[in-house]
């Protein structure tokens, strides 16, 4: 499971020192912190969490394969797949086929939990 977590990056900070010197383990796979839901809305767009959903539950085989499954621009597809990566949403098998290399989108995780502080 990842966790997304908006919040200031100065309480992100003495939560982790006290994590930390405490030895809290931590339950999810992997955290990803947002400084603001306007920052978190900039990654992860309707078309980003469509992404996710679709090489989640259709196995796509390539990038190629999931752009033709969503209907989208395959360059946009590939911004947003690799961007995703960064993140550590997605990652890449590579393959070959006919010679050619294809990047197999996967899915890390199958449930993202948010947080938001109020």
């Amino acid at each position: 499971m990842a966790k997304i977590i908006i919040k200031d990056w100065e309480s992100v900070r003495k939560e982790t020192i006290y994590a930390v010197e405490h030895s809290i383990p931590q339950k999810e796979d992997y955290i990803i912190y947002f400084n603001s839901i306007e920052d978190f809305r900039k990654v992860l767009t309707a078309q980003r969490m469509r992404l996710l959903s679709t090489v989640k539950n259709q196995k796509p085989k390539s990038l190629y394969a999931l752009s033709k499954l969503l209907k989208r621009d395959f360059k946009s597809i590939t911004v947003d797949a690799k961007l995703l990566s960064e993140f550590g949403l997605l990652t890449f098998e590579e393959t070959k086929h006919n010679g050619r290399v294809r990047l197999k989108p996967i899915t890390k995780a199958k449930k993202i939990e948010m947080e938001m502080a109020i």
